[in-house]
């Protein structure tokens, strides 16, 4: 591939060595997403990073990165400059971004719905918890 993007930034898990690494604060993300974008695209391709990485990531491939000649964009994205164009784009109907919701939940229930997403059970991409 010509560009890879990595949309998931700061994840919530990885292995359970990145788990350890994570919880005495060596390790800021599991960066498993990152290293399959390495991995993923071509020679002198482009990975874009557009999400939130927090910290140290252990087990990143700059070798690999520097030997293929990949160049890295990233930044975080500007939410709030963006923000009234898509909303204007919901209201007249040429962005549905519902359609993305596979549950809608309690709450209450925000554990069965954090459990759902994490096993991959049920579809479940986007939970909407309501009070």
């Amino acid at each position: 591939m010509d560009a890879v993007i990595d949309a998931v930034g700061f994840e919530a898990k990885g292995s359970v060595l990145e788990t350890v690494l994570t919880n005495l604060k060596i390790e800021g993300s599991s960066g498993f997403a990152l290293r399959q974008c390495i991995s993923a695209v071509r020679r002198g391709g482009v990975v874009s990073v557009p999400g939130v990485y927090a910290g140290p990531i252990h087990g990143f491939l700059l070798g690999d990165a520097f030997d293929k000649g990949v160049t890295f964009k990233m930044r975080q994205t500007h939410v709030h400059k963006f923000l009234p164009q898509l909303l204007e784009f919901i209201e007249n109907g040429d962005l549905s971004p519902e359609v993305i919701i596979t549950h809608r939940m309690n709450l209450s229930d925000a554990a069965e719905g954090y459990r759902i997403f994490d096993k991959h059970e049920e579809d479940g991409r986007k939970i909407i918890l309501t009070p």
